[in-house]
């Protein structure tokens, strides 16, 4: 019997663990391949051709993401992606959720535990590094720019108790440290529960095997 593979970004595969099977085999890339999005099409494409046909589905935890997935392709398996603009869809549950996020404040900025605990990929990590390379006034003018466009901050919480609440203070301090408004959203799992599981209905983009991943996939159900 051929098994699912999963390949997530590493925040994604943080909000997954708990929904796991003992014998779901992942792997994880890290979150810093966003900024570049032919570098992360790059990499997801060799991980396919190193999986195809043996594993099938291969499940991408990740959504159109910059179209960082858009050419992607598996002679032998299926592929499986989430049909959300970016992360912040899986965690919300839907792509219709998200987008009603941002038409109610289009300057927001999101964060999760898995978010708050990456190394790198975020303006406020980019922040301290560029305050122990350039120093504070700079850094803090750098930052000034990439949050510009942001009002508002929110936390969605997809962690346990535990980790939550760390993250949660994280995330209000930045918030109060950059003048943001600041809410809190409580993560949905039904998009992770079925990318690991099934069914992969319209809330999901599945391609047979020898098709490319095409943007119209994002734009309509599997029907």
């Amino acid at each position: 019997m051929v098994k699912k593979k999963i390949i997530a970004c590493e925040v994604v595969i943080d909000a997954m663990q708990a929904f796991l099977p003992d014998d779901v085999e992942t792997e994880t890339l890290p979150m810093s391949l966003h900024v570049n999005p032919k570098a992360l099409r790059q990499k997801l494409q060799e991980r396919i051709d190193a999986l195809d046909g043996i594993y099938d589905p291969i499940v991408l935890g990740f959504g159109l993401c910059s179209q960082a997935t858009i050419g992607l392709r598996a002679t032998h398996s299926r592929l499986v992606i989430a049909r959300t603009d970016d992360c912040i869809g899986i965690f919300l549950g839907s792509r219709d959720a998200y987008r009603q996020q941002m038409m109610k404040e289009p300057g927001t900025y999101f964060l999760t535990c898995g978010w708050a605990g990456a190394n790198s990929g975020t303006p406020f990590n980019e922040y301290e590094r560029s305050r122990e390379r350039w120093g504070a006034e700079r850094a803090k003018r750098l930052l000034k720019s990439m949050l510009r466009h942001y009002r508002r901050l929110v936390y969605i919480n997809t962690a346990g108790k535990e980790a939550h609440l760390e993250a949660h203070d994280y995330a209000r301090d930045i918030a109060d440290k950059h003048s943001l408004h600041y809410e809190e959203l409580e993560g949905q799992t039904n998009l992770i529960k079925k990318l690991i599981h099934g069914p992969w209905d319209d809330d999901c983009v599945l391609v047979p095997p020898g098709e490319t991943v095409k943007l119209e996939n994002f734009m309509t159900g599997n029907t």
